[in-house]
């Protein structure tokens, strides 16, 4: 084949690690042309690490504006398919969707069609880790059709790299969709290309490494895997990515393990454990703890696997744990003291009137000099105070968004766990209950991503949440967006997250109630949600299926969804009633009086 190495050279040039940050502020001072700031400026975004996420959000939003100043479209959808690209990276997977496909209109409107290859391909990886983190297929073989899109026009301009990236991406994509098969070949077309072309570059690498990691897990054939990775690591190394590198020898140290080669395994392990402690990794320190413990025990060395698994233990405390107690205990003590300080502040002052108004009769003039200087001082020490308290404002906003985060892992755990049950049970009804209790845990699961994902901490944004969990049960129940209609109306955007998760809950199962029953004869599927606040929150739900029997819902005393439904309407303070006008319409009111005591 042709090797043509161009298209994704601009970004590829953003990861490399010479580049200096004060050579290209110097540069973008220097230049008035807008076109090389935007140039300069995606520099500086790819020389900062992924743990500076203002700083490369700062300068996304600089270079959006030297490209539109520049009036250049093509820096202008390379822009913007950055921004989706840290969209990605930050798992706020809708804003990164959305931003490539504003990336591949303008992509499309120059015939730029390496650049529309870029936007599919980077739209097919997000596709797959909305899959990941929703467990629906569907979304991740979307990923797989923008991807092999990707492919057929990197193909036609012979962009090397393009194809080389978008292999790797359909391998690990096949991979979740357990089509080894297909992974392995996707692979192979990869490095067949990389070795075509004599291209040694970090996706390169990764080819070698998920090749490999597949040979092990999935064709226990090690003898094939052990060059494979050996392979990746040299390329790792050359490259200086220690990341990748300790990566590599945990796996190997798996491998050798597995083939009962203990004394290789323990080394491999030994070599991971040094990366990991001087890069200051907790999580992957205790990967490779664990890695060198499990080594150690196949070779019957119990003594030394005991005190490797007890620094394994100690360093998955850290991580569960990070010491929030401690935290809470220094914030708190912090705001007594502030609050003592404020107290003695204003006694001071209480003291220094007194004593002012004893002396003014003799020394007037010095004692104003003096009041001045009292009141200067106070004003500084009362500064100093609100920036205490912003300190620890900030200190408990961090400390909320992380239990959110918290929440919302342990319940993607259940939900995980909820899903492997329903692929170990035979009998329907069990798998569909099953699989029901996961939508539930997945519908509060959403709350808490929400939460973490921005600045309030004690309310959520219910258009969005409403959005997403009725775009994430149409996907779930093989709805396709092109094909159905979803109208939402909501005049009361933010609502507290208690009364929230309740609404969730209840949306969730009559969503759920309409995919699954109601339009098994509807041509055009119609599902409207409104949601209002005139005389109290007022929630209706209608879809133009064929209708509910009434009679059997209100007999369906066993009806856990009902049960649920009406209990947490008690809960909140409120009433619904259930009818069909040209299908089924559910509508639920909280009075304004009880919408203080639901929230």
């Amino acid at each position: 084949m042709k090797c043509l190495l161009l298209s994704l050279l601009p970004l590829l040039s953003l990861a490399q690690p010479s580049l200096r940050l004060d050579s290209l502020h110097k540069a973008l001072r220097q230049t008035q042309n807008y076109t090389q700031k935007t140039i300069i400026t995606h520099k500086l975004i790819g020389s900062f690490p992924g743990t500076k996420p203002d700083s490369i959000r700062k300068y996304l939003r600089l270079a959006l504006h030297f490209a539109r100043q520049a009036k250049n479209q093509q820096l202008e959808a390379r822009t913007y398919q950055l921004i989706g690209n840290y969209f990605q990276d930050q798992s706020q997977y809708d804003e990164s969707i959305r931003l490539s496909l504003k990336a591949l209109a303008l992509y499309e409107k120059i015939n730029d069609t390496r650049g529309m290859g870029t936007a599919y391909s980077n739209m097919g990886l997000t596709y797959k880790r909305m899959g990941d983190a929703q467990h629906v297929d569907v979304l991740t073989r979307k990923g797989l059709a923008f991807g092999l899109k990707a492919i057929d026009l990197y193909s036609l301009t012979n962009d090397t790299l393009g194809l080389i990236r978008t292999y790797n991406n359909l391998g690990i994509t096949y991979r979740d969709l357990h089509d080894y098969t297909k992974a392995e070949a996707a692979y192979q077309m990869g490095l067949q290309i990389a070795r075509t072309c004599k291209v040694e570059n970090l996706s390169v690498g990764n080819l070698y490494a998920n090749s490999g990691q597949l040979y092990i897990d999935e064709r226990t054939n090690y003898d094939t895997a052990i060059p494979l990775l050996e392979k990746a690591l040299v390329i790792y190394k050359k490259a200086g990515n220690e990341q990748n590198t300790e990566h590599i020898y945990r796996n190997l140290s798996h491998l050798f393990r597995l083939k009962n080669d203990p004394v290789r395994a323990i080394t491999y392990a030994q070599k991971a454990i040094t990366i990991s402690q001087k890069g200051n990794d907790i999580h992957r320190s205790f990967n490779s703890y664990e890695a060198l413990y499990l080594a150690q025990q196949r070779a019957g060395l119990y003594k030394d696997a005991l005190t490797n698994l007890e620094h394994a233990k100690a360093l998955e405390d850290s991580m569960i744990r990070l010491d929030k107690t401690q935290l809470i205990a220094d914030v708190e003590a912090k705001y007594q003291t502030e609050k003592k300080e404020l107290e003695i502040a204003s006694l001071n002052v209480k003291n220094t009137l007194q004593q002012r108004q004893l002396l003014l009769i003799g020394a007037g003039l010095f004692l104003s000099i003096g009041f001045l200087g009292v009141l200067f001082w106070q004003n500084r020490k009362l500064n100093a105070s609100r920036s205490l308290v912003q300190k620890q404002s900030e200190d408990l906003k961090l400390m909320m968004k992380e239990l959110h985060h918290r929440v919302k892992n342990n319940l993607a755990i259940v939900s995980s766990l909820l899903r492997i049950q329903s692929t170990k049970l035979d009998d329907k009804q069990a798998i569909a209950a099953v699989r029901q209790g996961q939508q539930r845990v997945d519908a509060m699961s959403l709350i808490h991503q929400r939460l973490y994902q921005t600045d309030k901490i004690t309310s959520i944004n219910i258009r969005e949440y409403i959005s997403d969990l009725a775009e994430s049960l149409m996907s779930a129940y093989n709805y396709h967006p092109d094909e159905f209609d979803l109208q939402l109306t909501v005049e009361q955007e933010e609502i507290d997250v208690d009364l929230a998760i309740s609404l969730g809950l209840i949306i969730n199962e009559l969503l759920t109630n309409s995919f699954k029953y109601a339009y098994a004869d509807t041509a055009r599927p119609l599902l409207e949600i409104t949601l209002k606040n005139d005389t109290g929150l007022s929630l209706e739900v209608r879809d133009n299926g064929v209708g509910i029997d009434l009679e059997r819902w209100q007999k369906g005393r066993d009806s856990f969804g009902k049960k649920l439904v009406a209990g947490l309407t008690r809960q909140i303070g409120g009433t619904f009633t259930i009818e069909n006008r040209r299908g089924t319409v559910f509508n639920l009111h909280i009075p304004q009086e009880n919408l203080k005591m639901a929230a």
